[in-house]
């Protein structure tokens, strides 16, 4: 994962969202329903969950790193946008007092809101492991994030302040997710929930995406710059697609896969088409606008295919040259089997 950037805290907050025992030891309720890149409003949220018992909204801010002005300030920002919940604060090392003490004296100031307020250390050891997660292949991380749980404690409260009445009951929605299928950014938010529940093993569907209402198609990235996931469930064709693109940087990558268009036939699916322009390899079938999860359940399980294909190479798995030698393997076996 390193070599194509960076996803540590990505790694964190996955782990503490298929965990909520870890949070709820520190603030001493049940959490339910957790999202990451939650989007509250106009902020987004790293991660976000509710109590059902008290109706309480339950929202996270994560880092690995010591606690900085940057999260200070989306920190203040989300207890100024919040009228009552639960704010929590991770950090690697809270050095400046004065961010807690800030945070504690907005909060004097403003009664009237029923926040409770942690802020919460990480154990060095996490970080560590989660730096060996970090180099594992992108679909083997969420498997083996047990190696964090083995960790007595890995988070520790070292301040808090609260303000909510013990018998306060919130306003949080705690039924099952809602969706408008007229409105292309909820049509989206249904398939991308649809791909983490199908394929909770890759980080990038865990997270959010802040859409325009307008905009009817989605980039999820593929793992490597300039190679992205293209998917719509309804576009100004009345397409239903889901085709990966590769950018002027990779057009060698575009160049050797297109070589093996049959291969892709035979592992992703029949369909699929190559375009030379885009430097775009898909699978395209007609929406059914009013049959959006038939439309998506059709998407979702070919981006499946797609994502166990290509995942092997933007990972690094594997280099494309690589595929050239197996497909030879595969054809010798073919004809002495």
């Amino acid at each position: 994962m390193s070599k194509q950037g960076s996803k540590k805290e990505t790694i964190f907050t996955l782990y503490l969202k298929e965990n909520p025992e870890v949070i709820q030891k520190i603030i001493g309720i049940q959490i339910e329903k957790m999202r990451m890149e939650y989007n509250n409003g106009s902020q987004r949220v790293d991660l976000h969950g509710v109590n059902k018992e008290s109706k309480i909204d339950i929202f996270v801010e994560c880092q690995i790193t010591t606690a900085d002005e940057d999260h200070f300030l989306k920190t203040k920002d989300l207890i100024n946008n919040t009228a009552d919940g639960y704010v929590i604060w991770i950090a690697s090392k809270f050095r400046k007092n004065s961010f807690i003490e800030e945070i504690k004296e907005l909060l004097r100031n403003s009664p009237r809101k029923y926040i409770n307020f942690f802020a919460v250390e990480v154990d060095p050891e996490v970080i560590e492991r989660i730096k060996l997660l970090n180099r594992q292949y992108e679909l083997d991380v969420l498997k083996n994030l047990d190696i964090i749980h083995q960790i007595k404690q890995p988070l520790k409260l070292v301040d808090y302040y609260f303000q909510m009445p013990p018998t306060h009951i919130g306003k949080a929605y705690i039924g099952e997710a809602q969706y408008d299928f007229n409105r292309e950014d909820e049509v989206k938010d249904y398939f991308l929930d649809c791909l983490c529940e199908r394929m909770p093993y890759y980080l990038n569907f865990h997270s959010t995406k802040k859409h325009s209402q307008n905009s009817k198609i989605m980039q999820i990235g593929a793992g490597l710059d300039e190679v992205m996931y293209h998917c719509s469930v309804r576009d100004m064709r009345n397409r239903a697609f889901v085709e990966i693109r590769f950018g002027p940087s990779k057009e060698y990558w575009f160049k050797v896969f297109k070589n093996k268009a049959e291969t892709l036939r035979r592992e992703i699916h029949p369909l699929i088409r190559l375009d030379d322009n885009k430097r775009s390899i898909g699978y395209y079938i007609t929406s059914e606008p009013n049959d959006i999860p038939r439309s998506v359940d059709c998407l979702v399980e070919v981006f499946e295919r797609f994502i166990h294909f290509f995942s092997l190479y933007t990972y690094g798995k594997k280099e494309p040259n690589e595929l050239k030698e197996s497909i030879r393997k595969l054809n010798k076996v073919k004809i002495f089997g």
